[in-house]
């Protein structure tokens, strides 16, 4: 009766499953703080503009409010599906 070698594949897959994954999740929630860090900024500046600036922009004070106002800082428009003004898609326009 010859010999055979027995892996222990079940053993190690796991493991380092874990930790990639683990390496993943890590990954994914920095990129959600730096995310959520960015609209709050955003939002502060854009409150933060005077009524020249806004009409510069065609945006009304109300329109800030809509935007910016009372929001809390994981709200990303993007991740909601919501719908988004054209007004603000200036930069996907050729």
């Amino acid at each position: 009766m010859a010999m055979e070698r027995c892996d222990l594949h079940y053993v190690q897959p796991p493991v380092k499953g874990f930790w990639q994954h683990f390496g993943v999740m890590l990954q994914r929630l920095g990129k959600s703080l730096a995310r959520w860090d960015q609209l709050n900024e955003q939002r502060r500046q854009l409150r933060e503009l005077d009524g020249h600036m806004l009409k510069d922009i065609g945006l009304s004070r109300a329109d800030v409010e809509r935007i910016a106002g009372r929001r809390w800082f994981w709200e990303d428009p993007l991740m909601t599906g919501q719908q988004l003004d054209e007004r603000y898609r200036s930069s996907d326009r050729s």
